[in-house]
């Protein structure tokens, strides 16, 4: 992938200008302080992938696209049209963004290839059909935002990755639509099994593994000829999903370029009622949010309808082990800490070589506490990731122990708890010894 150059200086009014040299193009974006500001190579992969499908489909000349929510940089028109001569139409329902979008493609000189125009409607390409648009599209695109609310925003990156390396930018409009990604791409594909002949291949690219999961199942299901593949920039990983209702064997054409992780059975496990605990979906996740969090496993919530909800689960540290020999050790602390108050309380009614003698088992009660407080350290200190003097300023890269989605579904009156094993270096195992201290603490 070749390297590009931006230049960004201060504009009019706080906004940013951009020049952007990209192989032999050269783009200029003014893009305001609160919008977000594109990687130009992750772009460029989702636009390689587009003349892929169009090649497969032998489509080459007269290219006509449709950037669902073009954004203030109009990025993915400006790409196509500056590097394959396509003729785009870029939707956006923001004021500003429209505004600025309109701009940027007079800026660059390309109106004869790009028009943008303004969505009134909370449609995502219905609107754009209604108003008796005859186009028909060789291709759609789309990068919907990511996240259903600021919360779930702020709580989107686990601890164990490390920090971006670009700056964080983008308006809640970029960012945020109801429902998340996932309702936002499902509209999307509801609205285009209404405009099969609308446009040829539909695409979009998907931010969370888990939400690509859910929409080809969503698309098998509803037998729709489809096809995926993964875009990597860095640390940067997203999806292109694309399907189509034409008599085009995609898959076979296009097919996926990274190969779907082995899929391994899920733990199942009937929960079974707490005594004096009313037995429903919410106490269920409560008690066992408490016991992740006992055990230092992050979590997060990836999806809730009804009375099914799922988790992602990540461990970094290895919290579950050798809890019998743990809980022996401490018993036996509790009684040596019982032997040390006797003694204390002697003391004042013992002889001098009584207290000598007291002094002493003090002393080995002491000795035995902090060999037990060094047992438990060092077990846990070799869990923990080892990092060099030098690299104390540095964020440690923390490999997962366990990785694994977790499951609460509601099945007439049980409630289950399904547990799948995505990766780690613990392997299944690890997720088995998890399972068993869920049965052993659910009281």
């Amino acid at each position: 992938m070749a390297q590009y150059l931006c230049l960004s200086l201060s504009g009019v009014g706080g906004d940013r200008l951009n020049y952007y040299y990209y192989y032999f193009f050269v783009f200029i974006f003014y893009i305001p302080e609160d919008r977000l500001v594109p990687t130009l190579p992750l772009r460029l992969n989702y636009i390689l992938w587009i003349e892929d499908l169009l090649n497969a489909i032998e489509k080459i000349n007269n290219i006509w696209g449709l950037d669902i929510g073009t954004g203030a940089c109009a990025v993915y028109p400006l790409l196509a049209a500056r590097k394959n001569k396509w003729h785009m139409i870029g939707t956006e329902t923001d004021d500003i963004s429209f505004q600025k979008a309109e701009e940027n493609v007079k800026r660059n000189h390309l109106q004869d290839l790009i028009e943008v125009r303004k969505n009134l409607t909370s449609s995502v390409i219905e609107q754009l059909f209604e108003d008796e648009f005859k186009q028909v599209f060789d291709f759609s695109m789309c990068n919907p935002p990511f996240y259903s609310s600021v919360q779930e925003l702020c709580e989107s990156r686990s601890p164990a990755r490390l920090p971006p390396k670009n700056g964080f930018t983008g308006s809640p409009q970029e960012l945020i639509t109801e429902g998340g990604e996932l309702q936002f791409c499902r509209k999307y594909l509801k609205e285009s099994k209404i405009y099969k002949d609308k446009v040829l291949i539909y695409t979009t690219m998907v931010g969370h593994k888990y939400n690509l999961k859910e929409l080809l199942q969503d698309l098998k299901l509803e037998g729709i000829t489809h096809t995926y593949t993964e875009f990597c920039q860095g640390r940067v990983t997203r999806w292109g999903l694309a399907w189509t209702y034409q008599d085009f064997d995609i898959f076979q054409l296009v097919p996926p370029r990274d190969q779907p992780r082995k899929k391994h059975a899920p733990i199942v496990y009937l929960l079974p009622q707490i005594p004096n605990i009313p037995y429903n979906v919410d106490n269920v996740i409560n008690k066992l949010i408490i016991i992740l969090n006992t055990l230092n496993i992050y979590h997060k919530v990836l999806n809730k309808r009804g009375n099914n909800i799922i988790l992602d689960v990540t461990a970094t540290t290895n919290t579950w082990s050798n809890q019998r020999r743990k809980r022996r050790l401490m018993k036996k602390l509790e009684t040596n800490d019982c032997k040390k108050t006797k003694i204390d309380h002697t003391e004042y009614t013992t002889s001098s070589t009584e207290d000598s003698n007291s002094n002493e088992t003090l002393n080995e009660t002491n000795h035995f506490e902090k060999s037990i407080h060094a047992t438990l350290k060092d077990e846990d200190n070799d869990l923990k990731p080892h990092t060099s003097s030098n690299d104390k300023e540095t964020v440690p890269v923390i490999e997962p122990i366990v990785h694994a989605i977790l499951k609460v579904l509601k099945k007439e009156n049980d409630i289950l708890m399904e547990m799948e094993y995505l990766d780690g270096s613990a392997g299944k195992e690890g997720l088995h010894q998890i399972v068993q201290y869920i049965k052993n603490n659910w009281k």
